[in-house]
């Protein structure tokens, strides 16, 4: 049994977006907007590829996620000399709402439920001037602590 996944998302990583809420019927429902649906589903697609190239079966155990954004860079900073390269992404969106979109996106294909991830290890980085905008997915099953 492969315990490993990993796979590489092209496009712009998305944050997901506060909940939207709707009335219909007197009954009150809430629903993602319709931006981090659209994401959750490109790297869904992405997922699902990754675990038929494997043959695995979703990850049972213990798991560590570690993830790599790579954010397009705005135009405004491009240079024509000396192009800009990789730096850390201190703007938005969030990190923790980036790592929220994967999570929840690969649960019920990678894992069963999102309640296994125990370990987050995530980077935020602005690509070098003409590089595309990425996000990198690695999810491992971890071994039992030891005492």
């Amino acid at each position: 049994m492969v315990n490993e996944v990993s796979f590489e998302v092209s496009g712009d990583p998305v944050a997901q977006g506060r909940p939207r809420f709707s009335n219909r019927g007197g009954f009150v429902r809430a629903y993602d907007p319709k931006k981090s649906r659209d994401a959750k589903q490109h790297i869904r697609y992405f997922a699902t590829q990754s675990m038929r190239e494997t043959a695995s079966e979703p990850l049972t155990g213990p798991i560590i996620m570690k993830v790599q954004f790579g954010i397009m860079m705005p135009k405004s900073l491009e240079r024509k000399r000396t192009p800009r390269q990789r730096e850390w992404r201190t703007k938005k969106p969030d990190l923790d709402n980036l790592v929220k979109t994967v999570k929840d996106a690969c649960s019920g294909i990678v894992f069963l439920d999102d309640n296994q991830v125990v370990k987050v290890v995530a980077e935020k980085i602005q690509c070098a001037q003409g590089e595309a905008p990425f996000t990198r997915v690695l999810f491992r099953e971890l071994e039992p602590i030891s005492s």
